[in-house]
């Protein structure tokens, strides 16, 4: 697996100064989930899911959540489960037979609805859960976290595996003021106890807009909605700080065109042109990737990520220095100070971060990359 890894190596170096690494689920956890980038909803209901997500019209997605709660009615649901299970042993059988390479397959994810729900899937997927990197834990709050984490350690050790939980914060508990920081507080305990089983945090902005009966417009970012970025703002400070090693996730965008669609360089109120400066409030704050759901904003989200040849060169400059000074460095482009020690934490996720998703070469921006392979 590697981030667009549809893009020819011919147009990688001709973009690329360090191209972007290969990656697996094997990947040490704090990676991963940095790697995880766009992830795209599908619901589970949706016939020829794998198909779709293991075909050339997908060539850039690395990460997929197949979901079985908000996308799916309820009355839907025992055939959405049935359909999820199909397809993936399908899928399964593919690659034992040889006519799909492990490599085509995005990381794929599955949202449950409760831990009941979580065990009645796992049996019914039985040793074909090898091929769930994680699951998504909707709703997550301190009372139910502690018993969706026990069962994912159950189901680890019973099928010799490392599942990952992806919870999601969307609760009453957390954007409420008069609740938000003790049940913030109670979940941080919580989640130190099982970090290891943690790849991303997500957060869920739709259901917290709806809990003011709220919906932000196309045409505005979730930053603009002052009740939800006060509450974003918290879940960073809780779980973004350099000492732990969670990784949290940005809001879905709940807007898209369609896929040959690509007005960011001409509209500044374009859907696009919305999504793409909402990603960059987000890498600006520290999530890392975003939920998406529509295939039309993969490249753009994960474009947002490529780093800067002289932002990397300034953070490997911090990290070489570490050991014999920490002091003050002057940057290579002589436009700004570099000093060791407070900038050193940041420096190290950028070296990761363009491990991940590569350096552009200069005098190249990611817009420059974006608008080419949006256009091929």
């Amino acid at each position: 697996m590697r981030q667009f890894r549809g893009v020819s190596e011919k147009e990688i170096r001709q973009f690329f100064h360090i191209p972007p690494s290969d990656f697996s689920s094997n990947m040490e956890r704090k990676k991963l989930g940095m790697a995880m980038g766009a992830a795209l909803y599908l619901p589970g209901s949706m016939p020829n899911f794998t198909y779709k997500l293991s075909n050339n019209n997908l060539k850039n997605l690395t990460s997929a959540i197949i979901c079985l709660e908000d996308a799916v009615s309820d009355s839907e649901l025992l055939d959405a489960e049935l359909n999820v299970v199909s397809e993936l042993k399908s899928m399964e059988q593919k690659v034992q037979n040889g006519s799909l390479d492990t490599h085509e397959i995005p990381l794929l994810f599955i949202r449950v609805r409760t831990v009941q729900h979580l065990d009645k899937i796992a049996s019914l997927l039985g040793s074909t859960i090898r091929f769930i990197t994680g699951i998504v834990l909707p709703k997550c709050t301190s009372s139910n976290a502690t018993n969706f984490f026990l069962c994912l350690q159950n189901l680890n050790s019973l099928h010799s595996i490392h599942l990952y939980a992806l919870p999601i914060l969307e609760t009453k508990e957390i954007i409420y003021t008069e609740t938000r920081e003790q049940e913030l507080s109670n979940l941080y305990t919580v989640f130190k106890q099982f970090e290891e089983l943690i790849l991303t945090i997500r957060v869920g902005a739709t259901d917290f807009t709806s809990l003011f009966s709220l919906r932000r417009p196309g045409n505005r970012t979730i930053y603009e909605l002052l009740l939800i970025t006060n509450c974003l703002t918290d879940i960073l400070n809780k779980f973004n700080r350099k000492e732990d090693n969670f990784v949290v996730s940005g809001p879905v965008y709940e807007y898209f065109e369609s896929q040959d669609s690509f007005r960011l360089f001409n509209d500044p109120n374009s859907i696009e042109s919305i999504l793409w400066s909402e990603v960059q409030q987000d890498l600006l704050n520290g999530f890392y990737g975003k939920t998406c759901i529509h295939p039309s904003q993969v490249n753009i989200v994960n474009s947002g990520y490529i780093v800067p040849k002289e932002l990397f060169e300034d953070a490997c400059l911090i990290v070489e220095n570490e050991s014999r000074t920490n002091g003050v460095l002057r940057s290579s482009a002589r436009n700004k100070m570099n000093e060791v020690k407070p900038h050193y934490s940041w420096a190290k996720k950028i070296i990761a971060q363009a491990e991940i998703y590569g350096v552009l070469k200069e005098h190249v921006t990611s817009l420059d990359f974006l608008q080419y392979i949006k256009n091929l």
